[in-house]
């Protein structure tokens, strides 16, 4: 029997056996959405800026983003993020050079060649700032309107609706002026390190709480933790600085009804262990040639969903119709036996991506996932 979308991500979800293997993404950067949508966005994929009108592009480009995931027949729509979750008084301070700094104190780089803004810096560069630093406030106004927004576009339409967020190290280590600083900061002001991730990390279960109760069905936490070597913090430091806002994460949305996702390039074979049992219900993308998907579906199925992992590095971007199919295959073969399985990309759809290789890769996987 043919099962919706959502039921058919939900069953996968619950490590159960749909109709056919699910399809899903982290999200589509804007000149694939214009491509799928057949309309020019203006502003960037993150928060613009577009001055006085940064709010209402957000807006407009997560629904041009969610028509997009709908029109390629995906069975789950990454509908909302903090990454654009901006108030309505939001108006980026423009630096020399078009660069800007958003409401977190992320110094971004607009890039017209791709539509999006690249990060390359932070404001937070002392001590003394860390100490100082107010993270936004998730109750300005503006910022659950922007989520129904969102949603209302999305109603009626028969797919779950995920939001993207984040348990605190991304936007430290991003705000702080890079990975390298925060770690260092772990080792040499281990306290004021704490301080500082826990009040990012509040607000961002703030953002979190909010996408929730305006409707969005599944939490995708997005840290990245790992180059393709191993991680970027030692297991201790993980589980130090990082675990305990994880589980706060976690347990907030257990509260709340809503499974939660969690994505990570790399290898994070080192703290795989712990993530599962602070308590995500599924993992992504298990990165080509840094995690093998079958051995991790021998591992880890039976207690988390499998996603990924079709490859966004040089599969989806370079490769040919056929190449783009093979790895459909590839990754049913490994992780759909049984259920428990989302097909997505290796990380998002990201802008260098060949769009006629994205509908190759949910046409193949429509017609070789099928499990009746």
């Amino acid at each position: 029997m043919t099962m919706s979308h959502r039921e058919r991500f939900f069953t996968a979800l619950e490590l159960g056996e749909p109709d056919m293997v699910p399809i899903t993404d982290l999200g589509l950067d804007p000149p694939i959405v214009e491509a799928i949508i057949g309309r020019t966005l203006t502003g960037f994929s993150l928060i613009t800026a577009g001055g006085d009108r940064a709010w209402e592009e957000s807006v407009k480009n997560r629904i041009a983003l969610s028509e997009a995931c709908v029109k390629l027949d995906f069975d789950a729509v990454p509908a909302v993020s903090d990454y654009t979750l901006c108030s309505r008084r939001y108006k980026p301070r423009i630096l020399p050079g078009g660069r800007f700094i958003d409401e977190w104190g992320r110094i971004l780089e607009p890039r017209l060649e791709s539509k999006t803004t690249w990060y390359v810096g932070g404001t937070v560069t002392t001590e003394e700032k860390m100490e100082e630093y107010l993270p936004p406030d998730p109750e300005e106004e503006g910022r659950f309107e922007l989520v129904e927004r969102v949603l209302k576009s999305l109603k009626g339409k028969d797919v779950a609706l995920m939001c993207q967020g984040h348990s605190g190290w991304h936007m430290a280590f991003q705000v702080r002026g890079g990975i390298d600083k925060l770690l260092i900061d772990m080792y040499r002001r281990p306290e004021a390190v704490h301080k500082f991730m826990d009040k990012i990390a509040e607000a961002c279960r703030g953002l979190v709480k909010l996408m929730i109760e305006a409707g969005v069905e599944v939490l995708f936490m997005t840290d990245d933790y790992a180059d393709c070597h191993s991680t970027f913090m030692s297991p201790s430091q993980f589980r130090e600085f990082e675990l305990p806002n994880m589980k706060k994460m976690i347990e907030l949305a257990d509260r709340m009804g809503v499974p939660v996702l969690k994505h990570s390039d790399g290898n994070v074979e080192p703290i795989m262990e712990d993530m599962i049992d602070a308590g995500i219900k599924g993992f992504h993308p298990f990165e080509p040639n840094v995690m093998d998907l079958k051995e991790a579906k021998i591992k880890y199925g039976g207690r988390i969903c499998i996603l990924g992992n079709v490859d966004c590095k040089y599969v989806l971007p370079f490769g040919t119709e056929e190449d783009v199919r093979r790895d459909v295959r590839r990754c049913i073969d490994a992780a759909s036996e049984g259920g428990g399985y989302i097909l997505a990309s290796s990380n998002s759809i990201h802008a260098n991506c060949k769009v006629e290789n994205v509908y190759a890769m949910v046409d193949e996987a429509r017609k070789y996932g099928k499990y009746i």
